[in-house]
């Protein structure tokens, strides 16, 4: 991975809610890619729910010329993805998980594509966390709370056992999330959570109800320096 990225989460190709919707998903897609390219950049996170599973190989073609990590999300499927990609380094028959080292930084990719972290994970991402560099962490589902009615239904099961294991730590820790399909940014004692809009749709950010908003998408610009994690926030009116 090179120090600047593209964040890039939630697109759910051909799937029958955003088409509804009257979003364009697969036009969404080819408008970031081209944002990204035009950009300089060649590195891609993308954070989970690719959408249908007919939809992978054309999600994973038309990033063959990124280098490409993904954390997966409750749209995705393990057997699915493991046909179209290398990029596991660490993983089981069940999920996918993994972890990169770069110069200052630990990369730690999550798989909640079940809604909840298992045991087996759970215990390999506790010795991960052993490391002298700052910690990444890229997981679909937000592991701090965000005051929505989308996070009171649909949050990850389990979460308070991670967030709990990385406020121990003594070293920073950013979290990089989507799966609510809108913009937060929040700071709780060594931790610093993002999430970012969608790809396709978003969710209004409001205490109760879920409401569909289908006026902008977007992704986000991660920069990695030796001092600081930079992200920028780019979004497309559909207007």
């Amino acid at each position: 991975m090179t120090s600047k990225i593209a964040y890039i989460t939630d697109i759910h190709l051909d799937e029958d809610f955003p088409i509804n919707q009257g979003v364009d998903v697969r036009k969404n897609w080819d408008i970031i890619l081209n944002d990204v390219q035009s950009k300089g950049i060649t590195s891609i996170i993308f954070g989970g729910d690719i959408g249908e599973k007919s939809s992978n190989a054309y999600f994973f073609d038309s990033l063959k010329s990124f280098d490409l990590a993904i954390s997966l999300g409750n749209h995705d499927d393990f057997n699915e993805v493991i046909k179209h990609t290398t990029t596991v380094s660490n993983t089981n028959k069940k999920a996918f998980y993994y972890a990169q080292d770069t110069s200052y930084y630990k990369f730690i990719f999550l798989d909640s594509s079940l809604n909840t972290i298992d045991d087996e994970q759970f215990n390999w991402f506790k010795n991960e966390l052993i490391t002298d560099k700052k910690i990444v962490i890229f997981i679909h589902h937000p592991i701090l709370p965000v005051h929505t009615e989308v996070d009171r239904k649909y949050c990850l099961i389990q979460r308070d056992r991670l967030r709990l294991e990385l406020e121990q730590l003594s070293t920073e820790v950013t979290l990089f999330s989507g799966h609510y399909h809108f913009d937060d940014v929040q700071t709780y004692k060594n931790i610093t959570q993002y999430i970012t809009p969608a790809a396709s749709y978003q969710i209004a950010k409001i205490p109760d109800g879920v409401k569909i908003e289908i006026t902008n998408f977007g992704y986000r610009i991660l920069n990695f320096t030796e001092a600081s994690i930079e992200t920028e926030l780019i979004l497309f009116d559909t207007k």
